[in-house]
């Protein structure tokens, strides 16, 4: 699926990207992204997640790929979520410096919002850092409202 233009701005902006897995015995797990490259054309995204603070997660996708990624942006809630089958890569340098670049302007956005940056700062570890690739298979729109749990157009 084509990523449309305004849909990967969102994904690479300063959002929250939560991450759901589960294991083959359906066992869910949560992690969380420290940013994304969108590759428009392709139709992927590459998240990169901390192996070490989020081992079910990354382990999960290793073992059946399964992946639903949500992208809210903390000031009014506008939210996507991404579903596919992922793998994990080695980070790239491009990768790590996608990551810092997310971590500096995420942590601005919620110190602007009156968080604490003591608070936020143990949500965005780069230690073992890997990127997940995800193919994009559905994307769906997760704003709280009436257009909920809607699938956006494919493109």
């Amino acid at each position: 699926m084509q990523i449309n233009h305004d849909i990967a701005v969102f994904m690479t902006s300063p959002v929250m990207i939560v991450l759901g897995t589960s294991d083959d015995a359906s066992q869910p797990a949560i992690g969380r992204a420290i940013g994304a490259l969108v590759q428009k054309d392709e139709g992927s995204i590459d998240l990169m997640v901390s192996e070490w603070q989020w081992p079910a997660t990354v382990a999960n996708v290793r073992a059946n790929g399964r992946l639903a990624a949500t992208f809210a942006r903390p000031s009014d809630y506008v939210s996507f979520q991404v579903k596919g089958r992922a793998a994990v890569l080695p980070a790239t340098a491009e990768h790590l410096s996608s990551a810092a670049r997310y971590v500096e302007r995420i942590t601005a956005t919620l110190e602007g919002l009156g968080l604490d940056g003591r608070i936020v700062t143990p949500w965005f570890v780069n230690r073992d850092l890997v990127a997940v690739r995800l193919p994009v298979d559905e994307i769906f729109v997760q704003t709280p409202g009436a257009k909920a749990g809607q699938l956006v157009e494919r493109q």
